[in-house]
């Protein structure tokens, strides 16, 4: 059964549209908040997804741009739904795979999601049509001694979450001179995506971000089947009973208050069971050889 992810602005409208295309044999998994779409969108593998481009919390304009730079879900079909005054070429060049206007019409729908699914740009399509190029073997040598430098390098990261770059910098130069893969992400927006494709074995996720909060996020994570047990802690200014209980509510393994110290990370993920990687810790110094062990770090 073919499965679409349908993401409304809450009017019963799509209600009505939801029921049309369960009996036209759809399988339709819906919600009205634009960051839950985008959930769905990674973890239920959809045929297609169908969206308001004035979805709550994540627009269909973020939307798309999200769902089109990871390569989970940049395959999957988008229509989106717009009101008569948005520019058709706007929407296009946005990169949805077709849109529809205002008010809803099951029939035009339908006939925009048979077209998209039996075109050669659905994910099936696309996959068909890609053929192998063959290699030489000293090219696949190259290649392989290349991926594994890479998994080296880049395997199990730490990743921090956060849209400050003065705070990024300073967890980066404390994890890399301590030997360990860092990769931060500015745009929470684009966590998700990232987050499943790095695989990391810790998250660190600033508390307040444009769009999404560092307790909205971890409860996303954790709805994700692979972060489970992956640890996630909360990094904030923020150092209240209740903060600290509303991070464990919503999955948090920890809370590191600013400003960031060096022993504090260090021992956060020394708690955590966190192994840095060998080939980098081989040529790093440690920060406290370099400075009071005591180093703080502000903004």
């Amino acid at each position: 059964m073919v499965k679409i992810i349908l993401i409304s602005d809450g009017e019963s409208d799509y209600q009505t549209l939801e029921q049309g295309l369960n009996i036209y044999g759809y399988d339709v998994v819906s919600t009205n908040r634009g960051d839950d779409g985008l959930l769905l969108a990674l973890t239920e593998a959809p045929d297609l997804v169908m969206v308001d481009l004035d979805a709550p919390v994540v627009d269909g304009w973020q939307l798309i741009k999200n769902l089109k730079q990871s390569r989970a879900t940049w395959l999957i079909p988008v229509i989106v739904i717009a009101e008569r005054s948005v520019d058709g070429q706007l929407l296009i060049q946005a990169g949805f795979d077709a849109y529809d206007r205002k008010p809803l019409s099951l029939k035009h729908l339908l006939q925009r999601i048979e077209i998209l699914l039996s075109s050669s740009d659905s994910p099936q399509g696309k996959a068909s049509t890609v053929q192998p190029i063959p290699l030489q073997p000293q090219t696949v040598d190259s290649v392989q001694k290349k991926m594994s430098l890479e998994k080296s390098l880049s395997s199990t990261p730490v990743v921090y979450v956060d849209d400050n770059p003065t705070d990024s910098q300073v967890m980066s130069e404390i994890l890399q001179n301590a030997g360990y893969s860092y990769v931060n992400i500015s745009d929470p927006l684009q966590a998700l995506p990232q987050l499943l494709e790095l695989k990391p074995q810790i998250i660190f996720l600033d508390l307040v971000m444009p769009m999404a909060n560092g307790y909205e996020l971890c409860s996303q994570i954790r709805r994700i089947t692979g972060f489970k047990k992956t640890p996630i802690v909360i990094v904030t200014n923020n150092n209240g009973i209740i903060d600290r209980l509303r991070s464990k509510f919503v999955g948090a393994y920890g809370f590191l208050h600013k400003p960031i110290r060096e022993k504090r990370v260090l021992a956060m993920l020394k708690k955590y069971g966190c192994k840095p990687n060998q080939t980098l810790a081989d040529n790093m110094v440690p920060l406290s050889s370099l400075s009071s062990s005591n180093t703080v770090f502000k903004r």
